[in-house]
């Protein structure tokens, strides 16, 4: 992965912009920059088995790293990128909400950056369920969300362990977007940045910015976690305040669902124990599950499909393939 150091638009994130943006007017309750990290989801997991977790690292805590050398995404995929060219941050949460509106976090995570991208940069983004967005297929973001270890803290979302009151749980978002890479310099294969996908929509080839744009005052990075944080909490503030069981028909939901670009789409859902699934995703559950109806299955990737009747299945975890027609002859194996 070729790294840049001298390139002009790679410098230091503005921490003090970012603080005056979102710490000042309490949007978050603390930001911390680091320049280089091995995984800032790691390290506050590592963190989170300290007494005093919850005092250091209240409810919407930030920690971003100018670098990251050794990120894990689902299914322990390995994640990095060059310094300076990425957003690799990660939110301690203290959410109040019910277990089954758990896995929504990373979904409405996904449709605050996809609203970003699509209002203030005019990149065409879509969610992929459970936990990317994408560009016309290509990746620019992973979302990560897991429980702390020693997660429950009582009392109020603030993350105070002398309040009294029932337990919440502790959630850390991790988010890596891909912002100033140049095509040699992007984490794996088939993905895309911010300012490749800012060339495509007519900005000016040589810096990524748009007209108008002031090269000596662009900081794509801090824009977009600015823009990001801000409307993650937004739809965060509402998710909180959905009853049990309407998740899915509340605004937020709703808008999660619409950004969605794997909903109408035929998908195969590789499951964990290594068969596999094919059908028409057709909706999301209130528990965050993917609703697909499912016409084929497979075993293992060596065994060919068998077709069945059409049912309805919900899929709370696997990894998610968008098909298109020439990749499901019937019988395939692919």
């Amino acid at each position: 992965m070729a790294d840049r150091p001298n390139d002009p638009l790679r410098r230091p994130l503005d921490v003090e912009l970012l603080r005056r943006s979102l710490v000042a007017p309490g949007i978050l309750a603390d930001l911390e920059h680091v320049e280089s990290i091995d995984s800032t989801n790691a390290a506050l997991q590592r963190e989170a088995g300290e007494p005093d977790f919850a005092r250091r690292r209240p409810h919407l805590s930030l920690l971003v790293a100018e670098e990251q050398t050794g990120g894990r995404g689902r299914m322990a995929r390995g994640w990095s990128s060059p310094r300076h060219t990425s957003l690799s941050a990660s939110l301690v949460l203290r959410p109040r909400l019910d277990a089954d509106a758990m896995p929504w976090i990373s979904l409405v995570a996904g449709l605050a950056l996809v609203e970003a991208l699509v209002e203030e940069h005019g990149v065409p983004a879509r969610l992929k369920w459970p936990n990317d967005v994408l560009v016309d297929g290509r990746k620019i973001c992973g979302i990560l969300a897991v429980l702390a270890p020693g997660n429950a803290v009582a009392g109020a979302a603030s993350g105070s362990s002398g309040s009294s009151g029932p337990t919440v749980p502790t959630v850390i978002l991790g988010t890596g977007i891909n912002v100033l890479q140049e095509e040699d310099q992007l984490p794996v294969e088939g993905s895309t940045s911010l300012m490749l996908e800012r060339r495509r929509a007519g900005a000016a080839a040589d810096v990524g910015l748009l007209p108008g744009d002031d090269p000596a005052r662009a900081d794509l990075r801090a824009d977009l976690l600015i823009q990001f944080m801000a409307r993650f909490v937004g739809h965060l503030t509402t998710l909180e305040s959905c009853r049990r069981g309407e998740v899915r028909y509340s605004p937020v939901g709703r808008a999660a669902v619409e950004a969605m670009e794997t909903v109408g789409r035929r998908v195969r859902i590789e499951l964990p124990d290594g068969s596999a699934r094919r059908g028409e995703a057709v909706g999301v559950a209130d528990d965050g599950a993917l609703e697909v109806v499912v016409d084929a299955e497979r075993s293992s990737a060596e065994e060919p499909w068998r077709e069945h009747a059409a049912r309805r299945t919900s899929f709370s975890a696997g990894d998610v393939v968008h098909l298109r027609p020439a990749e499901e002859p019937p019988g395939a194996a692919g």
